[in-house]
């Protein structure tokens, strides 16, 4: 009888090793019940984003190369007055959540809120509501730029050991950095810990500004520096960009911006100067119609992205727990409890990402051969699945918002208590947020984000296949609809009670079990 259980124990305790984060139940402790059943409102919602592509391939017939929206520059004493102050933020911020684990250990929530919640979860969702800040909150080049200053009163010129980054190497290291951030997340163990998030945020600031000694602040920003490639994409979604004003900045921009209309370029909005970008507002999702290149390491990028938040979700659902009795006891007997449920974490995150990558590939190519000879000679395969991987941002950013919103509020509650009392404050109680309003906010972020995606989809099959957008379309479209039911399923599984399962109760919400 012990031989039997002891499996099962092992799997217990090695799972609540795993995932027991202060914060991490992205559900509310509470349930709604649905008055339709489920599969109606994933199927209203697939059917959504099906009409929505009808509606746009009648109304979009053809593509313009420059986008044409309404813009308005933000004033520039209001840059300068609010850049200072938010560089002082973003370095308090950074410094205070690695100064805090080592000063108060791992017995305080602070830095995991600080870290995980503030920016790791908060940041991504700010960027997609209001525009990129990090260009302004960055304690990289903040920390950069003191040193640098410092260098120079020393007599050196520059803090550039003067190595060139390879370009064929792309962006991929910020991939990897990408893989190893949402690793700890969801796959390390006691991620959570104050101690550990200190060590992992000391280790990343001395990674960033020493590769930015070695290869220049302009190169390793622009390709490997993970916060400022992940919200320079979901910067673009949001109403706020960031236009290059001095022509010559332009000059040499290995990601072919156009110097009259330089808009959220990875590489001019690092090297631009304070007074040659100025801030302008513009509707959301404009900033993704600006994207002129990108490549394979930028697909890898947006689709790590989306496959994380989705095995995030999927953590939480009894489907993974039936594939961990499936793939947990042969691990478990060669490494051991805590290891293989690394060993399966690893696997599932990693194999949902390839599947991910193998799928939309495959999607592309289609939507691609169905395209003009002209357009699949001017733009390689990689070129292509590039600027397709881009419209999957709003999916992205709809999916984080339905998943880590309530989040997002419980860490923003709870921020000024814990640092008022970082070691005996409590996590606060969301009860008195109904669980009914975040079903329905979860399923309006999702379509809306999937309608936004096969719009701005649309757009580049105009461009590449004027005669034939619809037909060249479709297998993008069955991707993006399939995706919808899929993410409104996850999300319903910890929140959503079936009319006919629900508790007789006259109230709809009851407490989860």
């Amino acid at each position: 009888m012990y031989k039997r259980a002891a499996p099962a124990l092992g799997i217990a305790v090695a799972l609540t090793l795993a995932v027991a984060m202060p914060a991490g139940a992205h559900a509310l402790g509470q349930s709604f019940q649905l008055p339709v059943p489920q599969w109606l409102y994933l199927a209203g919602a697939g059917s959504a984003v099906a009409a929505s592509f009808v509606v746009t391939a009648l109304v979009a017939r053809r593509a313009n190369e420059r986008p044409s929206y309404l813009r308005l520059a933000i004033p520039r004493f209001l840059s300068r007055g609010l850049r200072p102050a938010l560089a002082g933020i973003g370095l308090i911020w950074w410094l205070g959540a690695i100064l805090s684990g080592y000063v108060v250990g791992g017995i305080s929530n602070l830095p995991a809120v600080l870290f995980w919640i503030g920016i790791w979860v908060g940041l991504p969702i700010t960027a997609a509501f209001i525009g990129n800040p990090w260009p302004s909150l960055s304690p990289f080049r903040t920390l950069f730029a003191i040193a640098e200053r410092g260098a120079q009163l020393l007599g050196f010129n520059q803090l550039d050991a003067g190595l060139r980054y390879p370009s064929w190497l792309a962006r991929w290291p910020a991939v990897i950095i990408l893989f190893s951030g949402l690793w700890a997340e969801l796959v390390l163990p006691a991620s959570y810990n104050a101690l550990t998030v200190a060590n992992l945020l000391l280790a990343y600031t001395v990674l960033t500004v020493a590769g930015m000694i070695f290869f220049g602040r302009v190169a390793w920003l622009r390709n490997v520096e993970l916060f400022e490639v992940l919200l320079g994409w979901f910067g673009r979604i949001g109403p706020m960009g960031r236009r290059t004003v001095a022509a010559d900045v332009c000059t040499g921009c290995e990601e072919g911006c156009d110097p009259e209309r330089c808009i959220d370029c990875p590489e001019c909005a690092v090297a631009a100067g304070n007074d040659e970008r100025g801030a302008e507002l513009r509707p959301w999702f404009a900033g993704l119609a600006e994207l002129r290149s990108a490549g394979w390491s930028d697909a890898a990028f947006i689709l790590l992205a989306l496959a994380g938040v989705t095995f995030d979700g999927l953590n939480e659902t009894f489907a993974w727990g039936q594939a961990l009795n499936l793939l947990f006891p042969p691990f478990l007997k060669t490494f051991g409890a805590l290891w293989a449920v690394q060993a399966v974490g690893t696997l599932g995150l990693a194999g949902l990402w390839l599947a991910f990558m193998l799928v939309f590939i495959v999607a592309v190519a289609l939507t691609r051969s169905l395209g003009d000879e002209a357009a699949r000679v001017a733009r390689p395969l990689g070129g292509t699945v590039g600027l397709y991987a881009a419209t999957l941002l709003p999916i992205a950013a709809g999916y984080m918002i339905a998943h880590y919103l309530t989040l997002v509020v419980a860490g923003v509650l709870w921020l000024p208590d814990l640092v008022v009392n970082p070691v005996t404050s409590v996590q606060p109680n969301l009860a008195w947020l109904p669980a009914s309003s975040v079903w329905y906010l979860s399923v309006g972020a999702i379509v809306i984000g999937h309608i936004a995606a096969i719009a701005l989809a649309h757009r580049i099959a105009l461009r590449d296949a004027p005669a034939r957008p619809v037909r060249a379309g479709l297998p993008l479209v069955a991707l993006m609809v399939g995706y919808t039911v899929l993410s409104l399923w996850i999300i319903a599984q910890p929140i959503t009670i079936e009319p006919r399962t629900a508790p007789s109760s006259p109230s709809a919400v009851a407490p989860a079990t």
